[in-house]
């Protein structure tokens, strides 16, 4: 009965299956970081030409967001393609510790700007006529976002090595000889000592859980203040169906980023304890694979969600029609709005302004 069990724990994966299964990957991953450069680079400057970015607190992060990721798949890119190439992990060490960093570092600026993107939509709906921004405040803040990701992520440098699969310690008792003796495919792993469990840890807790319960717990009142303002007769209707709009607008795109970044960094954290240690080795394997893709499928869905919360963002992004064809001559370009187009600035408590995104 023993010996059936460990012959079932044992991955019976080739040398070439494993070597075909390194390649599709990587191959799959440079497809997404070129595809979502191309959607990142053609976001932003939709936003850039529309002038909307500096309209308000919001609008500018939701620009950073494809900024950040842009800058993500820019300087991971290279690192990339090195450890793709090269295989050896001596020579891939700094290598794997700058794509950690990178990323790590990416990860934590995503989590901390949607932090601030709900601060700002909680704030719109609690203080409508305490939002007007000043010019430098945006770029402060940034500083402070980026200030903080570093901070996060500093540790996980120090403790990011590469590893072949076969000698993480999930592989080293449950795979074959002809696997042990192949030299892919080769990760990016945490070292299993203290330091290696501090900064997973570390990381977790500062640039994803508290950002998640902070984010989580303010769209959640704004969506309390919204319902008893209405509720109330504060607001109308109207304003309050677009201020809603907003908000599961922007909940959306922070459900992406989670979804995306969030299994990767718990993945991590339990790999660090060797939580995973009992677990079968494809099983292992394959989940240290899915979660790596999904962060580089992280905002190739966001023209879509923009297209659905913003309809004139099709015609941006197809390119149907130029700002001056729209309109015609002696009119302003229409550009699409996070608030509906009918609602104009409003001196009251009902709306702060005529917001515009995009």
């Amino acid at each position: 009965m023993s010996s059936s069990s460990k012959e079932e724990d044992v991955l019976l994966m080739s040398c070439d299956t494993a070597k075909q299964l390194a390649r599709i990957s990587e191959a799959t991953v440079f497809s997404l970081i070129s595809l979502g450069i191309v959607i990142n680079a053609t976001v932003c400057g939709i936003m850039l030409r529309n002038k909307c970015v500096l309209k308000n607190l919001s609008n500018f992060f939701v620009f950073h967001l494809s900024a950040v990721d842009l800058i993500f798949r820019l300087l991971t890119v290279g690192p990339f393609i090195y450890l793709s190439t090269v295989f050896t992990t001596g020579e891939a060490k700094i290598p794997c510790k700058l794509f950690h960093f990178f990323s790590a570092t990416c990860g934590a600026a995503f989590f901390v700007t949607l932090v601030v993107i709900s601060v700002d939509v909680y704030r719109d709906a609690a203080s409508p006529l305490k939002s007007l921004m000043k010019r430098r405040t945006p770029f402060l803040v940034v500083f402070g976002v980026w200030l903080y990701a570093f901070i996060c992520s500093g540790p996980v440098m120090y403790s990011a090595q590469s590893v072949f699969y076969t000698e993480i310690p999930e592989a080293t008792t449950n795979v074959t000889e002809e696997l042990r003796n192949c030299s892919v495919p080769k990760l990016c792993d945490f070292l299993r000592n203290w330091g290696g469990q501090l900064s997973s840890t570390l990381y977790f807790v500062m640039a994803f859980l508290a950002p998640l319960l902070v984010m989580v717990t303010l769209f959640l009142i704004t969506y309390i203040y919204l319902h008893r303002d209405h509720s109330n007769g504060t607001i109308s209707n109207e304003t309050a169906n677009a201020k809603r709009k907003v908000t599961r607008m922007l909940s959306v795109l922070s459900l992406g980023v989670v979804i995306c970044w969030g299994p990767s960094v718990f993945i991590s954290m339990l790999r660090s304890y060797d939580v995973l240690n009992d677990a079968p080795s494809d099983v292992v394997l394959i989940l240290a694979i899915a979660a790596e893709l999904m962060k580089f499928m992280n905002s190739l869905f966001n023209p879509l969600i923009f297209a659905y919360y913003i309809p004139s963002f099709k015609k941006d992004w197809f390119g149907f029609c130029s700002c001056c064809k729209c309109c015609g001559p002696g009119k302003k370009p229409e550009q699409p709005s996070l608030r509906p187009k009918h609602l104009h600035m409003i001196q009251s408590t009902e709306f702060r302004d005529s917001q515009t995104m995009m």
